[in-house]
Order: C-alpha cells, then sequence, then structure tokens
C-alpha cells in the first residue's frame, strides 16, 4: 500500500529537504510555504544567519526562535546599526552558538561582549577582520570572555585615530594591537588552533614566540603585512610547533632558514610564501625535508629560479593545490615540464604568469586528469602558435581567465571545448570576447552555473538558444549588456538567482520589466549606475517580484528611509553599493 505525504515521518522529510537545502537555502522557500509543519522542519535545517540591518527593523528575539539549531551569525561590515544591541540580541538568546564573523563592523563594545561571553560558553570561532577598532584592550576581553576559542581572526584593523599629532601620549596599545595583547591571549586561549594577524603594524617576533610557545595546539598561523616580523620570529615558530599545518607570511627572507627550521616542522601540509626572498637553496631543503605537503604557494617571489621549483614539485607529486602566481620564469615549456609532477593536482592558480598561453592550459588539462580549477588570470591566452595537442578534461569545474587581452572567441571556444563539465566561467575584462564567442560557449557548456563579464563592453546579449537551467548567477558589470540582451536572460535563465548589471547604460525599465516576469526566482540583483532605470521601478519590483531579497543601487536612486522599511517587511533589503561593496570584496 503506497505511503501518503501524511504518512512519511519528520526525519524523512528532513533529508529531503536537506538535499534541496544543500543545493541553495532558496530552494526551501517553496516547502516551507507550503504548510505550518513543513515550515517547522526547514526551520530547523537552518544554521547560519546573515545580518546586514538595524536590529530596530527586525525583532531579532523571533529570528532567533524561529531558527533554533543556528551556530553561526555573521554581521559582515555592520555599521549603520546599534552594534551593541544587536550583540546583547544574541547573548541573550538560547542559541549556542559556534561562529561568529564580525567583519568589518565598527568595533566591540566591551560591556555587551562580555555578556556575550558570560551566556556563550561554546564559541570557537571569532573573525574580527578589517574592524574600524582593535586594540590591546578589545583583544583581552576577548581572550577573557572565550577561553574556549579555537579560531581567532585578528587580521587587517582599520584603527584610524586621527593624524600623528592627535596620537601624541598614546601608547601603542591604545591604536592598536600589540605584543603585549597577543601574549595575552595566548596565556588564556590555551585551546587555540588558529589565529590570522595580518596587518597589525606593531607586532613582532615577540607575538610570534609567545604563540608558538604557551599554544601547544597551535596549527594554523597566518602573518601577512606585518612589517616588524623577521624570519627569526618563522624559524621559531616552525621549530617549537609540532602540530604546525599551515604557514602563511610575506616579506621575509628565506635565505637565512635552515633546513633544522623545516624538518622540525614535520607537519606542515599547507606553505604560503608571497613577496618574499626565495632563493634555489631554500627550495631544495624544502624538497628534501619530506614534510606533508598538500597545498603550496609561492607567490610574487623573487631570486628563486626554475631549478627550485622544479625541485619542490618533483617530490611533491601529491600535492592537491598549486598557486605559482606572479613568478615571471615559468613559460609554457617549463610549466608542460613541471605538468608531468602534478598528476594529483585539483586546483591550480598562475595568475600575472605573463608569458604563459593556452598551450600550458592544454597541458594541464591533460596531464592533471584530477584537476578541476584553473585560475589564468592576466596570463597572455590567446597568444600561443595554436595547439594539437587537445584532450578533454571533465573533472575541470571552474575557469579563472579575467583579464586576458587577447583571448579571442576562436580560443576560448577551444577551452570550453575541454571542459565539458565547466560551471564556473569568469571572463571579465576580455576585451577580445564577443557575443558570439560567448553565445558559442554557452552552446557547449550548458551545465555552467555562474558566469561573469564584467568590462566587456562588446558583449550585448548572451545569445538565443535553449534554457540555461543551471545558471544562478550573472555578472556583467560594465558590460554592454542592454534591454534586449536583459529579454534574452529572461528567455534563457529562468533559474537566475543573482544578477549584477552595475554600470550598464543601456538597461531601462522597459527591460527590466521584461526579463523579471521569466527570472522568478531572482533574489539579489545591482543596478549601481544604471542611469536610465527610474526610482519608481523599485517599488514595482519589490512588489511584482516576491523572490527578490536584495536590491542594490547608487546611493543618490535610494528610495526614502520610510519606503525603504516598508520593502523590508516584505522581505527585500534595499541599499546602495557604498554600504554593500565592502563585503561583495570580501
Amino acid at each position: 500500500m503506497a505511503m501518503s505525504r501524511k504518512d512519511l515521518p519528520d526525519e524523512c522529510w528532513e533529508i529531503i529537504f536537506n538535499k534541496l537545502h544543500q543545493q541553495h537555502h532558496s530552494l526551501l522557500e517553496s516547502p516551507s510555504l507550503s504548510c505550518k509543519r513543513f515550515l517547522s522542519i526547514t526551520n530547523t535545517l537552518r544554521t547560519s544567519l546573515q545580518i546586514f540591518t538595524d536590529p530596530a527593523l527586525i525583532p531579532l528575539s523571533a529570528l532567533f526562535s524561529r531558527f533554533p539549531n543556528l551556530d553561526s551569525i555573521y554581521l559582515r561590515f555592520f555599521r549603520n546599526g546599534d552594534i551593541n544591541r544587536l550583540i546583547t540580541d544574541i547573548a541573550t538568546s538560547d542559541l549556542n552558538l559556534e561562529t561568529l564573523d564580525f567583519t568589518g563592523t565598527d568595533g566591540l563594545p566591551l560591556e555587551s561582549w562580555r555578556l556575550l561571553g558570560s551566556r556563550m560558553k561554546n564559541i570557537k570561532v571569532l573573525i574580527c577582520w578589517n574592524l574600524r577598532t582593535l586594540r590591546d584592550i578589545e583583544l583581552v576581553v576577548i581572550a577573557d570572555s572565550m577561553p574556549c576559542l579555537e579560531d581567532l581572526d585578528i587580521s587587517y584593523p582599520s584603527n584610524d585615530f586621527g593624524s600623528v599629532p592627535e596620537l601624541q601620549g598614546r601608547s601603542l596599545g591604545e591604536v592598536g594591537v600589540t605584543d603585549s595583547g597577543i601574549e595575552e591571549v595566548s596565556l588564556k586561549l590555551k585551546s587555540l588552533r588558529k589565529i590570522n594577524v595580518s596587518a597589525n603594524e606593531f607586532l613582532t617576533d615577540k607575538s610570534l614566540i609567545a604563540l608558538s610557545t604557551n599554544c601547544v595546539y597551535l596549527t594554523d598561523i597566518v602573518v601577512l603585512n606585518c612589517l616588524l616580523v623577521t624570519s627569526d620570529g618563522i624559524e621559531f615558530v616552525m621549530r617549537n610547533s609540532t602540530n604546525l599545518s599551515l604557514v602563511s607570511v610575506d616579506g621575509i627572507g628565506f635565505s637565512s632558514l635552515d633546513d633544522c627550521s623545516i624538518r622540525c616542522a614535520r607537519n606542515i601540509s599547507t606553505l604560503e610564501i608571497h613577496d618574499s626572498v626565495v632563493p634555489d637553496g631554500y627550495l631544495h631543503l624544502l624538497a628534501k625535508a619530506g614534510i606533508p605537503l598538500k597545498s603550496f604557494t609561492l607567490s610574487h617571489c623573487v631570486t628563486l629560479t626554475f631549478s627550485g621549483i622544479s625541485s619542490v614539485l618533483s617530490k611533491y607529486s601529491s600535492l592537491k593545490s598549486l598557486s605559482l602566481d606572479g613568478i615571471d620564469v615559468l613559460t609554457d615549456e617549463k610549466m608542460s615540464d613541471l605538468s608531468q609532477y602534478l598528476s594529483a593536482l585539483v586546483t591550480i592558480c598562475l595568475d600575472l604568469c605573463h608569458n604563459l598561453t593556452e598551450l600550458t592550459f592544454f597541458k594541464l588539462a591533460k596531464n592533471c586528469p584530477l584537476l578541476e580549477d584553473i585560475s589564468m588570470v592576466g596570463t597572455n591566452l590567446g597568444g600561443g602558435d595554436g595547439a594539437t595537442d587537445i584532450v578533454k578534461n571533465p573533472r575541470i569545474k571552474s575557469l579563472n581567465l579575467e583579464n586576458n587581452p587577447n583571448l579571442s572567441d576562436e580560443c576560448l571556444a577551444k577551452l570550453a571545448s575541454v571542459c565539458p563539465s565547466l560551471e564556473v566561467l569568469l571572463v571579465s575584462s576580455c576585451k577580445g570576447i564577443t557575443e558570439k564567442g560567448i553565445a558559442d560557449f554557452l552552446k557547449s557548456c550548458s551545465t555552467v552555473r555562474s558566469l561573469r563579464i564584467d568590462e566587456c563592453e562588446g558583449i550585448k546579449n548572451i545569445g538565443n538558444g535553449f534554457e540555461l537551467s543551471k545558471l544562478d548567477f550573472l555578472g556583467a558589470t560594465r558590460s554592454g549588456i542592454d534591454d534586449d540582451g536583459l529579454v534574452v536572460i529572461g528567455n534563457r535563465c529562468r533559474r537566475l538567482l543573482n544578477l549584477n548589471l552595475e554600470g550598464c547604460l543601456g538597461v531601462t525599465t522597459v527591460g527590466l520589466k521584461e526579463m523579471l516576469a521569466n527570472c522568478e526566482k531572482l533574489r539579489k540583483i545591482n543596478l549601481t549606475g544604471c542611469l536610465n532605470v527610474r526610482t519608481e521601478t523599485v517599488d514595482w519590483m519589490v512588489f511584482s517580484r516576491p523572490s527578490l531579497r536584495e536590491i542594490i543601487l547608487s546611493y543618490t536612486s535610494l528610495p526614502s528611509e520610510s519606503q525603504r522599511k516598508l520593502f523590508l517587511r516584505h522581505g527585500c533589503l534595499v541599499l546602495s553599493e557604498q554600504a554593500r561593496v565592502e563585503a561583495v570584496e570580501r
């Protein structure tokens, strides 16, 4: 006897809805609206929440009650509301949070932060990237309030306290994070495993020594743009932290590091070296060390040669991820030689290697059968002599080919033919690509779900053809997309979720209405700089397309505050690009 919908237990429906949720959380909207039972089940599946707006506009307590299984809250670039009240609301909820992200907020109000720490005992991940204010006093409160932290990001604080005369008489700890603050953290956060201290300009080797000495479980350390940190501090960490698995540094002279520091770091699986002096001698020592290296980055490093790079890659043939961006010694011929060592590679970045052409691309696709992600931004694609040895690689899912001025329609067609299962393509600022090139690409790669054609003024539409049922993101910033192009998008991209039309001067209200009539699932649209879109169009968009959750406009085109509150009550956040751009870049 067949079971009806009502006969299925909640556990079965939860499995079904979880499959939808894994694809995109928006797919849960329809079932959640069908009945109270499904609403209750889908509410329990949501584990993360991102808050952009003032809690005065939305009763957060109701959201926290609706989603009882939240374990992560993101307040990225929350700068226009009452952060003190928001933290208090989180602290007094019944949630059991593990992750908090305060990226780009104004700062950490100390009293409400202490309350948060006293109520939320299980927070393990805290991200404080790009806070406007982060000093020793905030750092000490974090350490006192959240003793169970395992992952702490305090990188790139703004700390703009005025001109030099205004800073006179203040200690370093009053205007930024110092070695003293880091030492307090290292003494109080005994479970700390991961830390990012990048761009805290007052830190020296003392901070690294304190972290390595006191945090015995330390596995990941990221130290970028800390000009007072030297190779001595890096060497101490590598010698002393036996659990270390990730090191990311820049501006270091590796000529002074000896082989003992490498051999002691026997668990390092990820090594990222940026903008540093890396002689071949160090690379040869690294090759001999026999560490379990799975991810390796050499970015814009100097003094190294092909011999040093080859010695490392030949010894670590099990590498999964490789980044050699900005390494000028690389050529197509040399990359052909290196590719024979990269059979296990899954992702590779060769950005700004100006001598590399599509010949390198074809060789990688042939010799790296597990490769899924290729980035060749700012190379010389289209500048090769022609390739005959072209082999399909169905594993490749993502291509970032941005800023390749020589990339032509013909070359793009060859690249696409190699990747029949491609899902992500970025060709922004590739001026040689035309509408025909994009149209032909979409014919051969119907599985694409994300496409970026920013700064491609020659592309006015993506070409007619069959429906692109997988495409959910289209970025066309300052492209040639006009009303006719929007009609094509509406006809072919009915499952589109996110559309960026910033600076598209050919877009008008007429084209938007045509497109929105068909794109019934669209959730986000950016119309910044679309000068021919009337302000009153926003009203029509919000009320005629209920799927919309975010509309981004130029600051001068924003509706009144009362109108924006009305739109928000209907589920759509209308804001300016100024309030959103930093989060997008992040």
